[in-house]
């Protein structure tokens, strides 16, 4: 008897319903529109804090952020305010729930830089706030309408799954693909913190040789390069000094300026270690998304033997790329969701012969059991058939709707 899927054998798949394509279409269409995706959301959002920056960026007053009674230096309270808003955007795509309460952080931050930074805001700096607070608003909003869908989803498949449980199969390996991004995450935050680390060290060093310094009163005479000011020391000789503004040095007006020896700093400008901060968030963002994420993926995947969970019957193709396209017994010809396989080694589940039918029509979807609460996002266990009629078990992460349902059985 010839069947358009791959069957699971008997003995081998636990008391399941299998979901029904009323059922599946009612799952995707509780899903919410698409711009209210994390992916969307998230590049909305990140579109907006880029803007912020380029307006900041180009824009400029006459008025100097830098004087000899006020120096500049290190802002490291802007170095740790940057991380919560640089690892926002990737919270609205993978954890909706923490970014409800990180979104408002940039919003707050933007109107308390307008309403206290005097002169130093243009006219545009003010726009630009003004409109990536709109942005945050919306995201918020999207974010809000995403965390809803996802319980109605939940409701939605639990009651589809008619109340029925199992425990996942004990051989479910580990999930060496959430180690790995531990351990890749780890290494990240681990070079953020010695790039920024080199950063304090400078300006220590900085302070120290500064202290033994004499002070001068140079003559500007114009800018030595994108980062260096040319000044006239008061012995006649052109010094060039280290410079993070040198635009905002007039040429004929007067500057302040630690020498000692060959060493010399301007007052108004020390060392300012924004290159290795900069630096460093870009390895500290990026690790701990990963760490985070890893560790989750993990946990969640191993919480899953903690008890009995709500499993359905489905069909999945996995010869789609990395990506599994899932389908209904009743509908094989329609992909209604797709998640992403964590690739781990074929598991036997315990008692099964490895006897039952061959999988030789690649072509084919082959009947499968999801394990745990279904929702976009979600990470689930999935109970399936390999080659060779062997069970196997393995998990399945970032659980989302199938935008463009594919067509006939690939």
């Amino acid at each position: 008897m010839n069947t358009p899927y791959v069957p699971i054998s008997a003995g081998q798949r636990p008391e399941a319903l299998p979901l029904e394509p009323g059922d599946a279409e009612r799952w995707a269409a509780a899903g919410g529109p698409r711009r209210a995706s994390g992916g969307f959301l998230a590049l909305v959002l990140g579109a907006g804090f880029l803007a912020v920056f380029v307006v900041m960026g180009v824009s400029g007053t006459d008025t100097p952020s830098c004087t000899d009674a006020e120096p500049c230096g290190t802002d490291w309270g802007a170095y740790f305010a940057m991380l919560p808003v640089l690892l926002t955007p990737y919270c609205v795509w993978r954890f909706p729930r923490a970014a409800l309460v990180l979104l408002p952080l940039p919003a707050a931050g933007g109107l308390a830089a307008v309403l206290t930074g005097g002169t130093v805001l243009t006219t545009a700096d003010r726009i630009a706030v003004g409109g990536l607070t709109a942005v945050v608003v919306l995201v918020w909003g999207g974010v809000l309408l995403r965390i809803r869908a996802r319980a109605r989803q939940r409701e939605l498949a639990l009651r589809a799954t008619g109340g029925l449980r199992a425990l996942v199969p004990e051989q479910l390996p580990r999930s060496k693909q959430g180690l790995r991004r531990i351990v890749l995450g780890a290494g990240f935050l681990l070079v953020g913190g010695l790039v920024l680390l080199h950063g304090v060290l400078a300006e220590r060093d900085f302070a120290d040789r500064a202290r033994g310094a004499e002070r001068h009163t140079a003559r500007v005479l114009g800018p030595d390069g994108d980062s260096r000011l040319r000044v006239r020391m008061p012995d006649g000789t052109a010094r060039g000094l280290p410079a993070t503004f040198p635009e905002e040095f007039r040429p004929g007006s007067e500057a302040g300026v630690l020498a000692d020896g060959d060493w010399a700093r301007l007052v108004a400008q020390p060392y300012d270690a924004m290159g290795q901060q900069m630096a460093s968030l870009l390895f500290v963002v990026t690790g701990s998304a990963m760490l985070t994420r890893g560790a989750l993926l993990h946990r969640r995947l191993r919480a899953l033997h903690g008890e009995p969970q709500p499993v359905l019957r489905v069909l999945v193709s996995e010869n789609e790329g990395p990506t599994v396209a899932v389908r209904t017994e009743g509908d094989p010809e329609r992909v209604f969701l797709l998640y992403d396989r964590v690739r781990e080694r074929s598991v036997l589940p315990r008692g099964s012969s490895g006897n039952g039918i061959p999988w030789t029509h690649r072509e084919a979807p082959r009947q499968a059991v999801l394990y745990g609460e279904l929702y976009d996002g979600a990470d689930i266990v999935v109970l399936t058939m390999g080659g060779k009629g062997k069970a196997r078990v393995y998990g399945g992460t970032a659980v989302r709707v199938s935008r463009a349902p594919l067509h006939g059985i690939t």
